[in-house]
């Protein structure tokens, strides 16, 4: 069986600057919003991930969510997040990670308050079913947590193994490798993998080298091992079911 490798091209982004009408430099790695291609929609249950850099005392006001799962990871800065199930506000900072699971409509905000830039990944899933149980949940990983390993950050909530977990088949995973480091990933056959790299370089399988908010589409199975060939490298890895797209 082959393994099937496309990297995406931090050029190839999609990018909208923060104005008064957007709140953040935002990179899109696929169709969404005013960005619209039809042959960049999603990979498999993956639908989006932007790449937002929010302006201090800007964001993303309360708006309303249906039939999807979403997942916030904090690169940089202090992320305010509130959202209607919770009727509570908390604070992110960076490598914390939340996910909320809209189902039957909730409403929620993300909002910049402080005085520095704030750079974060919105990651959308398609959930496995509509009208699901509105849930939200986060969890507030150190640096250490994710040091020169491969953290599992995100799970499936039928064979939940991650702190956080979601009704897709999905896995998410974070690093920060230093000084030549590197870290093994098996992905198996009928499972396929996007590796963002979101700060500094990598190289998988010391072939393909991704640099800042570079991606690699591959399908399984492979054996994949991710080295830093700078003095840091902070990448996330999000595994799902193999599909058409």
């Amino acid at each position: 069986m082959t393994t099937l490798y496309h990297v995406k091209k931090a050029s190839a982004l999609h990018y909208l600057p923060a104005s008064e009408y957007h709140p953040a430099d935002t990179f899109f790695h696929f169709s969404f919003a005013n960005y619209y291609d039809p042959d960049n929609m999603n990979f498999g249950v993956l639908r989006v991930i932007n790449d937002d850099n929010v302006k201090p005392h800007h964001g993303f006001n309360r708006h309303p969510h249906k039939d999807m799962e979403i997942v916030s990871y904090i690169i940089d800065g202090k992320l305010t997040h509130w959202d209607s199930a919770t009727r509570k506000e908390d604070v992110l900072e960076r490598g914390h990670v939340q996910t909320v699971t809209a189902g039957k409509g909730v409403w929620h905000s993300e909002l910049n308050n402080d005085d520095d830039w704030c750079r974060f990944l919105q990651i959308w899933i398609i959930p496995p079913a509509q009208g699901l149980e509105v849930r939200y949940s986060n969890h507030k990983f150190t640096a250490g947590d994710r040091l020169n390993t491969l953290l599992h950050i995100v799970g499936s909530i039928n064979n939940g193994n991650a702190p956080l977990l979601l009704n897709q088949d999905v896995n998410m995973y974070a690093s920060e490798l230093v000084n030549d480091h590197n870290v093994t990933f098996e992905l198996k056959a009928g499972r396929q993998a996007y590796i963002n790299n979101v700060e500094g370089s990598l190289t998988v399988n010391e072939i393909d080298t991704l640099n800042e908010r570079d991606s690699l589409e591959i399908r399984g199975p492979a054996t994949l091992t991710l080295r830093a060939t700078t003095e840091h490298s902070h990448f996330i890895v999000i595994e799902m079911p193999e599909s058409g797209v």
